[in-house]
């Protein structure tokens, strides 16, 4: 990822005297800011995606899957969310699920 883009622009005190000094503001470029704005749209596409899965363990497990990145090892998911890595294969089947019954 880019870094920021900088500038120094010229700025005066809110109160009298009004003495000039240099302001530094940094930004985005804008080709990353459109990036941005798409992934915004993205992340609150798959948000709502999940808030409406009609059973709370589903969304508790699209929410760890989704928080980790990527697909995760699913015994750490399984930890995370309070089951034994036992549970891990079911957690996997469950997400699964998640998928197949939107078909």
């Amino acid at each position: 990822m880019r870094e920021p883009v900088t500038d120094t622009v010229s700025g005066s005190s809110e109160d009298y005297p009004y003495t000039q000094h240099a302001v530094s503001i940094k930004g985005i470029p804008p080709d990353m800011a459109q990036q941005r704005e798409i992934l915004l749209r993205q992340k609150l596409e798959i948000e709502s995606f999940i808030a409406l899965l009609p059973e709370s363990r589903q969304r508790r497990i699209a929410k760890a899957v989704i928080e980790h990145g990527k697909l995760p090892p699913w015994p750490k998911i399984a930890r995370k969310l309070g089951y034994p890595p036992s549970a891990a294969e079911s957690l996997r089947k469950t997400y699964d699920r998640i998928f197949t019954d939107c078909k």
